[in-house]
């Protein structure tokens, strides 16, 4: 894999519990582009096949508020 692979999401990419482990700043189900405003839709491979990310109409939990409202 290269760095600059990218993957794009159907909807928009929100953090996993994973990420959320990782990193305390991630909250399951936040939308990623509330800290990474470019990988709102395309987010770097890596994040995806360590399961940090999945896409919002994917993602089983509390629906996050501005999830909803930036659709």
């Amino acid at each position: 894999m290269t760095s600059g692979q990218r993957v794009t999401a159907k909807t928009f990419w929100v953090w996993t519990e994973t990420a959320a482990a990782a990193n305390p700043d991630r909250i399951p189900g936040a939308p990623v582009e509330q800290q990474f405003a470019p990988y709102g839709k395309n987010a770097p491979a890596g994040w995806l096949e360590r399961e940090y990310i999945i896409d919002a109409e994917d993602f089983e939990g509390q629906v996050d508020l501005f999830g909803v409202v930036s659709k």
